[in-house]
Order: C-alpha cells, then sequence, then structure tokens
C-alpha cells in the first residue's frame, strides 16, 4: 500500500467529520491506545509491516543456527545464548502479531459501530481476524505436541522464558529448542505475512468507507446549511 494513499484519506476524514478516539485493546497495542479511528488504521497496517519484516528476519538468524547444529547429535553450551536469544525474539514477534490482530479486530468493530456495516469485505473483517488468531494458535500447539510439550505451558512471556531456560540445561532439550524454534519461526514468518496483508488490504477499505460516509454528510450539511441561510421571502408567514 502506498503511504501517502492512506495520508491522504486520513487529512480528508480529519478535514470532513470529527472522529473521537478509539479504543482498540489488545496485547502489545498500548502505543496506539487514544488514537484516532483513521490514526490507527494506518498505525496497524504500519505494525503489519513491521511486524512481518521482524518475523522474516528472525526466522533467517534461527534458519542459520539449526543448519548449524542440524549434523550434531547434541548442542554445546557455548552456542545456547545465540539460540536463546533468538526464541525469545521469536516470543515476542508471536505476542506482537496476536496482539495487532487481536487490536485490529476490535477497530473493525469501532469503525462498524460509529459508521454503519457496509457491503463487500468489511461486515467479515472482524471474524477473518479473529480466525487467523484461531488458526494461528493452532498451527502452534501442533508444533509443540510434536515435542511433546503443551500449549498450556507457554501462555505467556514470563512461562515461555522459564521454559527455555529449562530447555537450555540439557544437550537434548536445546537441541529440541531450536528445532521446534525453527519450525515455529517458518510458521510465524508465513502468517505474519498472511496477517500483514489483511491488514492492509481491510484497513484500506475502512478508511475508503469511513471517507465515502463523511464526504456524504458534508454534501448533506451543504445542502442544508444555505436553506437554513436563506432570507424569508415578505409574506411567508
Amino acid at each position: 500500500m502506498k503511504k501517502h494513499t492512506l495520508a491522504i484519506l486520513t487529512a480528508g476524514l480529519f478535514g470532513a467529520i470529527a472522529v473521537p478516539p478509539a479504543h482498540a485493546g489488545g496485547g502489545g497495542m498500548g502505543a496506539i491506545m487514544g488514537a484516532t479511528l483513521p490514526e490507527q488504521l494506518i498505525q496497524e497496517v504500519t505494525l503489519g509491516n513491521q511486524y512481518a519484516q521482524e518475523a522474516t528476519q528472525t526466522a533467517q538468524q534461527i534458519q542459520m543456527l539449526y543448519n548449524q547444529t542440524r549434523n550434531l547429535q547434541s548442542i554445546p553450551m557455548m552456542m545456547w545464548p545465540s539460540i536463546s536469544g533468538q526464541l525469545m525474539n521469536l516470543v515476542n514477534v508471536i505476542g506482537n502479531a496476536q496482539g495487532l490482530s487481536y487490536a485490529t479486530a476490535n477497530t473493525a468493530a469501532a469503525v462498524q459501530a460509529q459508521f454503519g456495516t457496509p457491503s463487500g469485505l468489511l461486515p467479515n473483517y472482524g471474524a477473518s481476524l479473529q480466525q487467523w488468531t484461531s488458526n494461528f494458535d493452532s498451527q502452534i500447539a501442533g508444533v509443540l505436541q510434536t515435542y511433546h510439550w503443551n500449549s498450556n505451558q507457554f501462555q505467556n512471556t514470563q512461562m515461555t522464558m522459564s521454559m527455555i531456560e529449562q530447555m537450555g540445561q540439557s544437550a537434548t532439550g536445546r537441541l529440541q529448542a531450536i528445532q521446534a524454534g525453527n519450525q515455529l519461526a517458518g510458521l510465524t514468518a508465513n502468517q505474519l505475512q498472511s496477517l500483514q496483508s489483511d491488514v492492509e488490504a481491510g484497513n484500506q477499505a475502512e478508511l475508503n468507507f469511513m471517507a465515502m460516509q463523511a464526504h456524504s454528510a458534508v454534501d448533506q450539511a451543504n445542502t442544508i446549511t444555505p436553506a437554513l441561510n436563506a432570507p424569508l421571502a415578505p409574506g411567508a408567514f
């Protein structure tokens, strides 16, 4: 998406109609709380691009480490700081992606609540984001089950850090960690590309719809105002 297109639409919305701050929730979304709806829509697109890039970079780093260790029977302790550091980067990327999906779904609901339900893409936009989150969670759980881990052991960052530390205490644990991490990193990179595309298309559609609604309201006001300000003809009453 061209950034200047979003900027033009946003400027038009600000000039056409007053839009109150949005209050969409979601983990990792504190930076955009209190933004107006147009601002939040643009920031979500920006974050989608950022997180997709971070996911790709993290996957590449973990793939490099995996290739260095794939022929080893066990992973030496001296390699663990590099591996665990990249695994924590992956945990952060996953958390940010899930937070963005939740926040964007909440923003979609706010747009519909304020501007009405449009036809086409948007009525199912929030549901598709929720489905993305569900599918992503299921795929992560599937990888963890392959290594006999339960997703309940990775419910939050603190629990995940603890699990990673435990894995680092044995050669077998370190080996499983890089193997699972490599699978999860590739999965996450692919899912972030999908999410980024969905958010870009969906938020652009929302901005287009809001602009159309705002301009319609201005047109109505411009039609009514001259009639209200027109002088009364003599004998009108």
